[in-house]
C-alpha cells in the first residue's frame, strides 16, 4: 500500500513545504497518483486565527471556465458536496451522495454540468480545524479512471488531505505569527447564554433552562458582548459564531 499511494513520502514532502503554493503541488502530485488530478480546497467557515475568511477554491486546479460558471451561476448557495461536507463525518463520493441524500433537480443539473466540465467519479472530503472550524476538498478524475471501487483509495485520498490541512494550517499560522492576534475569552456562562440566544431564546427561557435568574443572564450578555465590542445581542452572536466562540 505504501508504494501504491506513498503516503509515508508525502508526510515528509509536505512537512518540508515552505509555501501553500508549493504545498498544493506535492498535494495534487499525491492525489493524482491514486486516480485524482482535479483539486478544490475551500474553507467552508472563517478561519479568524489565521485571518481568513470562508472562501470557495482557495487554492484549485479546477478547469478555469468552470471555475468561473461557478461564480457566476452563485452555485455555492446549490452545490450539494458543499452541503454534505457540512454535515458527513467523513470522507463521501459523489455517486453516493446523489443515490443516498435527497437532492433537488437544480442540483442534479448541476452535478451533470460538473461532469460535462470534465468532473468525473468526485469525492468530498470534510476537514475540520481548532475552534469548530471547517474546510472541505473536492476531488475528481478529468480521464473517469478513479476507483472508487476500492476503499483503500478513499481511505489514502482522506489521510493525504488531513495531512495537506494540518501542514497548511501551519504555514497560515506560520506567516501571521508576527501579527497581533484578536484574543477573546468568554466565560464559560458567556458563552453559555449567548448559545440560546443564538437559538432564539428569551432571557427569561434562558434563564429558566439555566436555573438561574434574567437579572444573571443580563450581567453575562452584557460582559459577553463588551468582550466583543458588540452593541447589540445580534452582533454579539455574530460574531461569537464567526469567531468559534460559541456552536449552535
Amino acid at each position: 500500500m505504501e508504494k501504491i499511494f506513498g503516503i509515508e513520502d508525502f508526510i515528509e514532502k509536505s512537512n518540508n513545504t515552505e509555501t501553500v503554493d508549493e504545498l498544493f503541488s506535492v498535494y495534487k502530485t499525491a492525489m493524482e497518483a491514486i486516480g485524482f488530478d482535479r483539486i478544490v480546497f475551500s474553507l467552508m467557515t472563517d478561519h479568524v486565527f489565521i485571518k481568513r475568511a470562508a472562501k470557495h477554491g482557495i487554492v484549485s486546479n479546477y478547469p478555469d471556465d468552470w471555475m468561473q460558471f461557478y461564480v457566476e451561476k452563485n452555485y455555492e448557495v446549490i452545490d450539494p458536496v458543499r452541503s454534505t461536507v457540512f454535515s458527513s463525518f467523513g470522507p463521501f463520493t459523489w455517486r453516493n451522495m446523489l443515490e443516498t441524500l435527497p437532492v433537488t433537480e437544480a442540483q442534479k443539473t448541476f452535478m451533470n454540468e460538473g461532469e460535462a466540465a470534465g468532473l468525473y467519479r468526485g469525492i468530498g472530503i470534510p476537514l475540520r480545524g481548532p475552534r469548530g472550524v471547517l474546510s472541505g476538498i473536492g476531488a475528481a478524475s478529468s480521464c473517469n479512471d478513479a476507483d472508487l471501487s476500492n476503499k483503500n483509495i478513499l481511505s489514502a485520498a482522506n489521510i493525504l488531505s488531513q495531512q495537506f490541512y494540518t501542514v497548511y494550517l501551519e504555514l497560515e499560522m506560520r506567516d501571521r505569527s508576527d501579527e497581533e492576534m484578536p484574543f477573546i475569552k468568554l466565560s464559560d456562562r458567556e458563552r453559555e447564554v449567548l448559545k440560546w440566544a443564538a437559538q432564539g431564546k428569551t432571557k427569561s427561557e434562558t434563564a429558566a433552562i439555566l436555573s438561574i435568574s434574567q437579572h444573571t443572564v443580563h450581567s453575562h450578555i452584557r460582559s459577553a458582548l463588551k468582550k466583543l465590542g458588540a452593541n447589540n445581542i445580534t452582533v454579539g452572536v455574530l460574531k461569537a459564531l464567526h469567531l468559534s466562540l460559541i456552536q449552535i
